[in-house]
């Protein structure tokens, strides 16, 4: 199991655009075969700061993502969202305890 936590901080003009563009990748990720778990939370404590929280199969399953026309449109327009570059963590979990 693979585990990304993407975090962004957005411009504070265009949160509402940047989480409306965001629906799409979030509902279609959801639906593919690798993925466990896609979600995006924003920090409480940091306005405009947020999180997608993802959870995959196997590293194959994110290549696939990868390849994805939801992803790759995503990705593509991202930037003009962003106040710095995203922040990209990932994981490899054994086990769900």
């Amino acid at each position: 199991m693979i585990i990304i936590h993407a975090h962004l901080k957005v411009e504070p003009n265009k949160r509402e655009a940047f989480l409306e563009h965001s629906k799409q990748v979030i509902s279609h990720s959801k639906e593919e075969a690798g993925n466990i778990s896609y979600q995006l939370f924003e920090d409480t404590a940091h306005d405009n700061s947020f999180v997608f929280l993802e959870v995959w199969k196997d590293d194959q399953a994110i290549e696939q993502h990868e390849q994805t026309e939801h992803f790759k449109s995503f990705v593509k327009d991202l930037d003009q969202f962003l106040l710095e570059p995203i922040q990209v963590e990932k994981y490899r979990a054994t086990e769900k305890i």
